[in-house]
């Protein structure tokens, strides 16, 4: 099949072939032509038998000994520039390089030493911090007897390719220890960026000067490719710091607001627990002088009366929801996990039931919503986080219904024999599909008075059990959250 990749060969021996039948047209004029066809299909045995050696041969003749190489080697390259431009991992490049190389130049050996630039995280803690240049072997080469101040040194005073028969000793010694015998150096703006070593099955063969030409082609255009990699991690990497700088920002300054926020917040529930224990009794009193004295005291509705009494538990109420809103924002800015030692075995029905009895709804909201609890199921986890996170999702189920005008709120919970699932369905809004992917965002809300932390919050908090949140939605129709949560290991 090696025949049909070159096209010189095709030319060549359909050449071959048309000289043999031109031939053949005259043997068939022949009284007896079986003699001449038996010549011209030696002939043409001959041809195919000997083809490799004919096309040197005629090569050689015509001046253009090597075409057929150089042909090969300038597409290969032209291919692989082509490629690689496509490429913003440093990784990704030298793995096409790499392949290209032994696939189609016939390399057998690649070995790569990349500047510290290309990958800062991984510097060797012991490498010599006096030497600028600083290369590391890629992907895992190790350290190299040959790589040393004095190597690093001659690479950074001499930027051109160095081949085994005038390599001065540090490169020699680098060839004959990796089994190479060309060095390419890729270098940008006077730094060395990378350095390749090219190792052949006949290191003894001299590289030819087009093949020469063709290797510092590769790295003129790999000099381009790393350096904007080296860019673009220089980018990324201060685009981290500088979020990491906001983070710690806001991390201080939310834990000052949370801590002036709890205090009054605090303060408000002590006196609320006084005015529950007391208004009672007050209102008992005020009835009792309303009886007696009627043309002074009016009598208060039976709703009215209810709803005072319920007061202070709803003040209450709305003081927890305060507090989870400042712990769901401090938990998005944290960056370290929950500690495992918190977890404690829950009943999931008992959590859902106290979370719905807890959450302040609105009028008429609390008939909306039709809890599925028979499928009952124990997990690991932190009862108030795991309240705060029905909190989160019953507020945005309420908006969706409020907004849509319609709907209803299922609350069902599932064993499963590899997780046990909470189904939070509403079949209010939707979500549009566009930004399904991004709901569990940090800080990210659709909602103009949003803050974007309950979604990531619920997402971090479910993760820390063990187990995972996701959300299913049609627009117009219903949005679903399915929580997983993974099985509790039988004592």
């Amino acid at each position: 099949m090696k025949l049909f990749m070159d096209r010189n060969r095709i030319y060549l021996v359909c050449f071959y072939f048309s000289m043999s039948f031109f031939y053949l047209s005259f043997a068939l004029g022949e009284e007896d032509p079986v003699p001449m066809l038996g010549y011209i299909l030696a002939l043409i045995i001959f041809i195919v038998l000997s083809h490799d050696s004919l096309l040197q041969v005629i090569s050689q003749s015509t001046g253009q000994a090597g075409t057929t190489s150089e042909l090969s080697f300038f597409s290969a390259f032209v291919e692989l520039n082509r490629k690689i431009h496509n490429f913003l991992e440093v990784d990704d490049v030298l793995v096409l390089v790499n392949d290209t190389l032994k696939e189609k130049v016939q390399v057998r050996k690649v070995i790569y030493l990349l500047s510290h630039e290309l990958f800062p995280s991984s510097l060797d803690a012991s490498t010599d911090s006096q030497n600028n240049l600083l290369l590391r072997g890629w992907p895992d080469e190790g350290a190299w007897g040959f790589h040393n101040a004095e190597f690093e040194q001659l690479l950074e005073k001499n930027h051109q390719l160095v081949s085994l028969n005038d390599a001065a000793a540090p490169v020699a010694r680098a060839f004959a220890e990796t089994g190479t015998s060309l060095l390419i150096p890729v270098v940008q703006h006077e730094k060395v960026l990378c350095v390749i070593l090219i190792g052949r099955s006949d290191n003894a063969k001299h590289y030819t000067q087009f093949e020469q030409q063709m290797f510092t082609f590769l790295a003129n255009q790999l000099s381009i490719i790393l350096d904007r990699i080296r860019i673009y991690q220089k980018i990324v990497q201060k685009t981290a710091l500088d979020h990491a700088e906001k983070v710690q920002v806001m991390q201080s300054l939310s834990a000052n607001i949370a801590h002036e926020m709890r205090t009054p917040l605090s303060t408000i529930r002590a006196s609320i627990s006084g005015c529950e224990e007391y208004l009672p009794q007050l209102l008992e009193g005020y009835e009792y002088s309303a009886e007696m004295l009627p043309e002074k005291f009016s009598p208060i509705r039976e709703d009215h009366r209810n709803s005072i009494l319920g007061t202070p538990r709803r003040i209450q109420l709305m003081i927890d929801q305060a507090n989870t809103v400042i712990d769901m924002l401090l938990m998005n800015l944290r960056e370290n996990a929950l500690d495992p030692k918190l977890l404690q075995v829950i009943d999931a029905r008992k959590m859902v039931e106290q979370a719905v009895d807890r959450y302040p709804f609105k009028t008429g909201e609390s008939e909306k919503l039709f809890l599925h609890l028979k499928d009952n199921f124990a997990f690991l986890g932190v009862e108030s986080l795991c309240i705060y996170i029905l909190f989160n999702l019953l507020k945005n189920a309420c908006y969706s219904l409020q907004s849509a005008t319609k709907g209803e709120i299922h609350i069902t919970l599932e064993r499963g024999s590899s997780a046990n699932l909470i189904l939070f369905r509403d079949t209010g809004l939707g979500i549009d599909p566009g930004i399904v992917g991004k709901v569990f965002e940090g800080f990210f809300t659709t909602k103009h008075d949003g803050t974007g932390a309950g979604l990531a919050f619920c997402k971090r908090t479910v993760n820390s059990f063990g187990g995972d949140i996701t959300c299913n939605s049609v627009l117009g129709e219903y949005a679903e959250f399915r929580i997983s949560l993974p099985l509790l290991a039988r004592a």
